[in-house]
C-alpha cells in the first residue's frame, strides 16, 4: 500500500514519529482538536496500538466509516486486525479500498529461509537499540542513527514499531503477535534480508525494556520477554541504550544486564529529552556527568545535544 496523504486517528507517540520521519502529508486527526480539517487524503491511519475493551467497537466503527468514504486503511492496532474482521473485510471489498494490518502473527513464515541463511553469517555490523522502558526513544534513536550514519555507511533498519515501514525502515516486525518460539528467529531473518541488500550497518529497534512487566495481561505489550527475544534474535555486535531516566544507577542496572546476557558492549546512551524540559542550563551538564561517570557517550536525540560528538564516537567504534 502506498500512503501519500493521510488522516490519523490519534495524536500520540506514533503520530509524532510519522510527522518527524515519514514522507506522508498529514492533514489532521479524527479524534482531538485537529480533527476538522477539510483537505482530502488517500489513507486513514489508525495510530493507537493498545486498545481497551471499550475502544474496540470505536476502532471498528471508525474504520468502517473511513472505508465507506473510499479511504484505504493502515491499521496499527496490535491485537485487532482488519483482516480478521469479516465486516471490515467485506466493506473493503464493497468499496474497493485497500487495508493493511501492521501486526501479522504469520510474519515468521516469510523470514524462515532468511533466518536459515543468516546462520551462515551476517556481513553487516548490527547495532541493537534497547530501552529502559516504554517511550524511552528507541524508535527515534534508530532513525536518527540511520540518518546520521548514512552519511558515512550504507545503513539499513529493522523496525518493531507499527509505523516502521511508513518511516522508510527496510523491514518491520511486530514481535508481540508472533508465537514466542519464532520471535528471535524472525528478527534474525529480517536482519539477514536487510543484510542481503549490501548494508554496512543494520540497526534494530527494540520494544519496552528488559525489566518491563511481562504480565500486563491483554495489552499485547509483552514486556521484558519481548525485549529479550529481540536482543537474542538480533545477535548484535553493539548495543545502544535509549533512556527515559537521568538516574545513573538505573542506567547502570540496564547496562549490566544487557552486557551480561548478550556478551556485547553498550557503546552509547541516548536520552529522550521530551521528559526533561525544565532543567534549563543544568541539563547539558547532567548529560556530561553521566557520560563521564559511565565512560560512554551520551546524547539527547530530541534536542540534538552532543549529537555530533556522539556520532563521531560511534563511527570510531565501528
Amino acid at each position: 500500500m502506498i500512503v501519500r496523504c493521510a488522516k490519523l486517528s490519534h495524536k500520540n507517540k506514533v503520530s509524532e514519529g510519522l510527522e518527524r520521519f515519514s514522507n506522508i502529508k498529514i492533514v489532521g486527526y479524527h479524534f482531538g482538536e485537529e480533527k476538522h480539517l477539510e483537505e482530502d487524503y488517500d489513507t486513514f491511519i489508525w495510530t493507537k496500538e493498545i486498545l481497551g475493551p471499550s475502544e474496540v467497537k470505536v476502532w471498528e466503527e471508525t474504520i468502517l466509516k473511513e472505508m465507506e468514504r473510499g479511504k484505504n486503511v493502515y491499521n496499527m492496532a496490535r491485537l485487532y486486525r482488519v483482516g480478521d474482521n469479516h465486516r471490515l473485510v467485506s466493506t473493503a471489498e464493497e468499496y474497493g479500498v485497500e487495508y493493511f494490518d501492521s501486526s501479522d502473527p504469520q510474519a515468521f513464515q516469510r523470514y524462515i529461509d532468511y533466518a536459515k541463511l543468516g546462520l551462515e553469517g551476517i556481513e553487516g555490523r548490527i547495532i541493537t537499540v534497547m530501552g529502559t522502558g516504554r517511550k524511552s526513544g528507541k524508535f527515534t534513536t534508530s532513525l536518527i542513527l540511520k540518518r546520521e550514519l548514512s552519511r558515512h555507511f550504507k545503513v539499513g533498519c529493522v523496525g518493531t514499531e507499527p509505523h516502521s515501514k511508513l518511516c522508510n525502515m527496510e523491514e518491520m516486525i511486530i514481535p508481540q503477535v508472533i508465537p514466542l518460539c519464532h520471535v528471535a528467529s524472525t528478527i534474525f531473518g529480517a536482519i539477514k534480508k536487510v543484510d542481503l541488500e549490501g548494508k554496512d550497518i543494520i540497526i534494530v529497534s527494540s520494544q519496552t525494556g528488559v525489566f518491563s512487566d511481562p504480565l500486563e495481561v491483554g495489552t499485547g505489550r509483552g514486556g521484558g520477554v519481548v525485549s529479550l527475544s529481540i536482543l537474542y534474535g538480533s545477535k548484535p555486535d553493539y548495543i545502544i541504550l535509549a533512556s527515559d531516566t537521568l538516574n545513573v544507577e538505573e542506567i547502570e542496572r540496564h547496562i549490566r544486564v544487557l552486557e551480561l546476557v548478550s556478551n556485547r558492549k553498550v557503546i552509547g546512551i541516548t536520552v529522550n529529552g521530551k521528559r526533561f524540559k525544565n532543567l534549563g542550563e543544568s541539563y547539558e551538564e547532567i548529560l556530561n556527568k553521566i557520560s563521564k561517570r559511565l565512560n560512554i557517550p551520551v546524547v539527547d536525540t530530541v534536542k540534538g545535544i552532543y549529537l555530533e560528538e556522539f556520532i563521531e564516537s560511534i563511527r570510531y567504534m565501528l
